[in-house]
């Protein structure tokens, strides 16, 4: 069993590494670090702890060491292989949640659902609508399964939809009948380069899109637009340096009031547009 002595040792140690390796959350990941392996009682908590310490310095992401993530007042199990939820996306969940987007007992789709991060945490705001969470990845379909049944207690109707987005057809039980889609796709061009907790660590598949970033991004506009109903709501998350091409994409005759507003960060990453009268493709 560590003594206190030790502990405080071996955090010390652990602060200096971390700060060497270039993390950029030092003290907070410290703390979720030492409430997670540094149990009272336990004589490999050390060893523990210094492994994990020594993963997160490899840049591995705090998420896949832990086996969770906090999002929006629930505590989502991830894990290799999944994307890790940003807390900065919170704020599309906010916003999705007031009852100016999504009616009373309304429908909503949460596409490229990942772990359900958007979907179990607008449930939990919104119990009286109903869920849908969209989601073509084998290992992401089986942390999002998982979390909806962990969290069922506190979410509305959810219902996972196994579906691949570029293929056609797949969001035909949804035409026309609902009232908001959201997402947050990857949208992140091969040519940008991110931290390695991103461009090593994550599934390339849930990060990149295209040359341009907005492959799926352009895709989800006209899924959209075939799946909400008149005067229905699409929110979409996306780099901070793609605002005014994200809301090119939705200029036409499916959407009006487009408008980006910025994440929990204060960086401009959530377009919002609302579903004209006129009839789309899907």
């Amino acid at each position: 069993m560590m003594t206190a002595e030790q502990k405080r040792s071996a955090v010390d140690a652990a602060r200096t590494r971390l700060t060497e390796a270039g993390v950029w959350d030092v003290e907070g990941d410290l703390d979720a670090l030492r409430e997670r392996f540094l149990a009272p009682g336990s004589s490999t908590a050390q060893a523990r702890f210094e492994a994990a310490v020594a993963e997160r310095c490899r840049r591995i992401p705090l998420g896949h060491i832990i086996g969770s993530a906090g999002f929006d007042g629930l505590e989502l199990l991830v894990g290799s292989g999944v994307f890790v939820p940003r807390h900065e996306s919170t704020a599309l969940v906010a916003w999705a949640a007031d009852e100016k987007t999504l009616p009373y007992e309304g429908t909503a789709l949460d596409l490229c659902s990942g772990v359900g991060a958007l979907g179990l945490a607008l449930s939990r705001r919104r119990p009286d609508a109903s869920v849908t969470c969209v989601e073509r990845d084998d290992t992401c379909l089986q942390y999002l399964n998982r979390n909806a049944a962990r969290h069922r207690d506190v979410l509305g109707p959810v219902s996972v939809h196994a579906a691949d987005l570029t293929e056609p057809g797949c969001l035909d039980a949804y035409l026309g009948r609902t009232d908001l889609v959201m997402a947050n796709p990857p949208y992140v061009s091969p040519d940008v380069r991110l931290l390695p907790e991103w461009s090593e660590h994550q599934p390339r598949a849930a990060v990149y899109s295209g040359v341009d970033g907005l492959d799926l991004i352009r895709r989800i506009v006209v899924l959209a637009a075939a799946a909400l109903r008149p005067g229905g709501h699409l929110a979409l998350e996306h780099d901070r340096a793609q605002p005014e091409q994200v809301r090119e994409l939705l200029h036409g005759d499916s959407f009006e009031e487009i408008t980006t507003f910025v994440d929990t960060a204060g960086e401009p990453r959530i377009t919002v547009a609302r579903r004209t009268g006129q009839g789309g493709t899907g």
